[in-house]
């Protein structure tokens, strides 16, 4: 999990854009990934692209395999 606050929040805080990227609340911009299993459990489901499930790209969905 700490690597995933680093990689999103953390790297907003340092870049200035807290409250912008790397936060899921309205008016923020993301991109929204779930995945098909639990990568905290196993990092493994990134390996595989089919493991995501859908990709929310900038507001637009740009792929949906549910």
């Amino acid at each position: 999990m700490e690597a995933f606050v680093a990689a999103t929040q953390t790297n907003a805080e340092i870049l200035g854009l807290s409250g912008q990227v790397g936060v899921v609340t309205p008016g923020a911009q993301a991109d929204l990934v779930p995945w098909n299993g639990d990568p905290l459990e196993d990092p493994e489901v990134f390996s595989d692209p089919t493991n995501a499930v859908l990709v929310n790209q900038a507001g637009q969905i740009v792929k949906d395999l549910r």
